[in-house]
């Protein structure tokens, strides 16, 4: 087997155990329903998401600045895998003693974690990225992101009624501790998909800045690329629907009530959202490219917060559609977004501008902090229109993106 063949099937071993350890601790529901168990409520919810999604985004400047410079970063993304293991090791532990902490003891510690637990993703993230992108023949590529997704979709489908039982049978706070033990478990399995990486070696850009030199040079970066450009207000617009999506389950408690077996139909109904537009998602790729699949991610989160709105105080089957929907947009965007983001890159540049994608990427970081102020201030019902409205003016962003190579 050639290196592009072996690294194809060695970046689909890790897609497909990482997506089982995704199920365990995922973001939109388990983590949000673990803050309203412990006590918490929107505030605590949104500093737990601005951790979970924004530490990543908001870290890979600093660290694309100094990986950029280095022709092989599989040593960094194998350190970054590892310390998420023990982060997820430890929360399983934390949460074995509860009893033994306040609630906002608690709470404290698991941010913590969770906060090493993105932190590290950041080295995981950028080098990914990157070695993805030059690992891969071109003509493997789009292949690659619907193989991905489908495994990843098999993966949720065999983990999420698994995460259900183990929800449901099992009483707080050992459902919890099960479910962030398995998930480090899992995660330790994939971690030997990107062991067997066969990374080829792409001399850097000659440029050698500081990261303050860096971050000086994003607005030239920023005019020299107006796909970048495109692309970032791309991301910082569907970003407000992105970090809207765990405050849903808050929602739906104070009109439904939070039990574990209610939390796993959450999981489960998300997941065949995922599973079943991977079948549609796969077609637009073909058809239409990842800018098909990125406006109707956008078609998605823009109708989502309306959706909770109408559908809220029916009965629970009935409001199940929005975590359906959920499921929908979360699949395109995992299919589209990285696949843009290497088509408007090169070889040399791709760690870095993953990094200034970082860096400017400032509502997916910080609204979620905001959102959680704001929804106690005025409510949910206008938080939830002024998203719909702010992810749906993006679409105006996706015609202007094109391939670097075409500009």
């Amino acid at each position: 087997m050639d290196a592009k063949n072996r690294n194809y099937y060695a970046f689909l071993w890790h897609a497909t155990f990482y997506a089982l350890t995704a199920t365990f601790t995922e973001i939109n529901t388990v983590l949000p329903s673990l803050v309203v168990k412990v006590g918490g409520g929107t505030i605590q919810i949104g500093f737990l998401t601005a951790i979970m999604v924004g530490t990543p985004i908001a870290g890979q400047l600093f660290f694309a600045s100094y990986l950029h410079l280095q022709p092989r970063k599989r040593g960094f993304l194998l350190l970054g895998v590892g310390l998420r293991i023990s982060a997820l090791a430890s929360v399983a532990l934390v949460l074995l003693v509860a009893e033994s902490f306040t609630s906002a003891s608690l709470i404290t510690i698991v941010f913590i974690l969770m906060f090493i637990f993105s932190l590290s993703g950041t080295f995981s993230g950028v080098s990914y990225t990157d070695i993805l992108g030059k690992s891969l023949a071109v003509e493997q590529r789009n292949r690659f992101f619907v193989s991905r997704q489908i495994l990843t979709s098999v993966a949720f489908l065999i983990s999420a009624p698994v995460s259900r039982w183990v929800l449901g049978y099992s009483s707080y706070p050992y459902n919890y501790v099960y479910m962030f033990g398995l998930a480090a478990g899992l995660l330790f399995i994939a971690f030997w998909g990107f062991w067997a990486i066969d990374e080829p070696e792409v001399q850097p850009s000659r440029e050698r800045h500081s990261f303050l030199q860096v971050l000086q040079a994003i607005p030239r970066h920023l005019h020299d690329n107006p796909s970048l450009r495109r692309y970032i207000f791309l991301i910082n617009l569907t970003g407000f629907g992105l970090t809207l999506m765990p405050f849903y389950v808050a929602y739906a408690s104070q009109h439904y009530g939070l039990t574990g077996e209610q939390i796993g139909n959450y999981l489960m109904v998300q997941i065949a959202g995922m599973i079943l537009s991977n079948l549609v998602w796969g077609q637009y790729v073909k058809k239409f490219g990842f800018r098909g699949v990125v406006q109707g991610c956008i078609g998605c989160g823009a109708l989502l917060p309306l959706l909770v709105l109408v559908l809220s105080g029916m009965p629970l089957p009935v409001f199940l559609a929005v975590f359906f929907l959920m499921g929908v947009a979360i699949s395109a965007r995992k299919i589209a977004f990285e696949g843009l983001l290497i088509e408007i890159t090169t070889n040399t540049n791709r760690a870095l501008y993953k990094g200034i994608v970082g860096a400017t990427s400032l509502t997916t970081a910080l609204f979620p902090l905001v959102a959680g102020g704001l929804i106690l201030w005025i409510g949910y019902s206008p938080v939830f229109l002024l998203v719909s409205i702010l992810v749906a003016s993006a679409w105006f962003t996706v015609a202007g993106i094109i391939p670097e190579s075409d500009v």
